[in-house]
């Protein structure tokens, strides 16, 4: 069984307890603007033109297959409408101002990167989290890797933004031991608007995680004036507070990553990153709508 892979992370303190190794999965049914990973949305491999880090050598435009390199000025680019993403240009670029994301890979190729970290994970707590995009859209290649995970004891953990059909999420949602659920919006149609699909679905599957009393923590990437505002907040805290949730860990904006949209020519996000008193103000109204906050890291 295959899958596509966009990045393994080693040694992570940021998705989970202890160290562990996530395992990002390409694709996402999702489209947020903010997003800082915008490779991880197609579910295809992409190639990546980094333009500030090309030297000029040329040597993409002599190996390119497709005759799909063009020259802008000093550096070499690409023509979107010829470029096949084949990644030949990759093996040739001695500047690495070309990157391919995502390959296939075979669960037993994931798990030989996964098995060789394990010694880490029982001296700290730690174990596998997998993310994407959207890892759920990984669908039984995801399954496959969760039980080898849990075949040879490893924790398991899914970071998930909870676009998922409700029969699949179940089956998934009694192998994983923590979740870590985006919340965007509350507004149906403002969701929409912003992501490309409404938050039904999303509710209902985090509902049922509620209700099976499983392990999960709530993570809101914060937008100035976009799901910062005090009613989106306060619809938030009643849905949270009728599941006994008091908690939620806010991821503040930022432009980490942004420069990958002009490596895929796509226009970058127009977001400014919060300055310090806006932050705080905005972190205000969680506490005051009765939920405790972490800035997550």
């Amino acid at each position: 069984m295959e899958g596509i892979v966009y990045n393994i992370q080693r040694m992570s303190t940021k998705d989970g307890p202890g160290l562990r190794t996530t395992v990002f999965l390409k694709g996402c049914p999702l489209h947020c603007p903010w997003c800082s990973n915008p490779e991880s949305q197609s579910f295809k491999p992409q190639l990546l033109v980094f333009s500030n880090l090309c030297v000029g050598c040329g040597a993409c435009e002599k190996t390119c297959p497709n005759g799909a390199v063009i020259r802008t000025g000093n550096t070499f680019n690409r023509d979107r409408a010829i470029c096949t993403d084949c990644g030949a240009c990759v093996e040739v670029c001695p500047s690495q101002a070309r990157e391919m994301s995502g390959m296939r890979m075979t669960v037993a190729e994931v798990m030989q990167v996964v098995d060789s970290d394990s010694i880490f994970y029982s001296n700290s707590g730690g174990g596998v989290t997998f993310g994407g995009g959207e890892p759920t859209a990984a669908g039984d290649f995801l399954v496959a890797l969760i039980d080898a995970c849990r075949s040879r004891g490893y924790h398991t953990c899914l970071d998930t933004c909870g676009v998922c059909e409700p029969v699949r999420f179940r089956k998934i949602m009694e192998k994983i031991e923590l979740f870590l659920f985006d919340c965007k919006h509350m507004d149906p149609v403002e969701h929409k608007r912003l992501t490309g699909l409404d938050n039904t679905l999303i509710l209902h599957n985090l509902h049922n995680l509620f209700e099976a009393g499983k392990e999960l923590r709530i993570r809101v990437p914060l937008m100035p004036g976009i799901n910062d505002t005090d009613e989106n907040i306060g619809a938030m805290a009643e849905f949270l507070h009728r599941h006994g949730c008091f908690a939620v860990d806010v991821l503040p904006c930022h432009t980490f990553g942004f420069n990958k949209y002009r490596a895929l020519n796509l226009s970058p996000p127009e977001l400014l990153p919060y300055k310090p008193e806006e932050l705080e103000a905005a972190l205000a109204r969680f506490r005051r709508h009765g939920l405790r906050v972490t800035i997550a890291k």
